[in-house]
């Protein structure tokens, strides 16, 4: 009978462990998911802030910029006409 019993014991102990292991994994593979999803809304975020960086220096500069690409496109028409 104690036989019989340590039998069912050691069959419950596996499959609790099997059931352990089996949330283990689980677990691990939604901490990396979630590792991987941070790091692409922080990859997102450094473009935005890029993108609003470049938007704010053309707002500053928008006079010059201006007249540098209209010296260019000046140049640009002379050379094409002289050709």
């Amino acid at each position: 009978m104690f036989k019989e019993r340590r039998n069912k014991d050691g069959k419950m102990f596996e499959l609790i462990d099997l059931f352990v292991m089996a949330q283990a994994m689980k677990l691990q593979g939604a901490l990396d998911a979630f590792k991987k999803e941070e790091r692409g809304a922080s990859d997102m975020v450094a473009v935005m802030v890029l993108i609003v960086i470049i938007i704010a220096v053309a707002a500053v500069f928008n006079g010059k910029l201006k007249e540098i690409v209209e010296q260019i496109f000046t140049k640009l028409s002379g050379f094409v006409s002289s050709t």
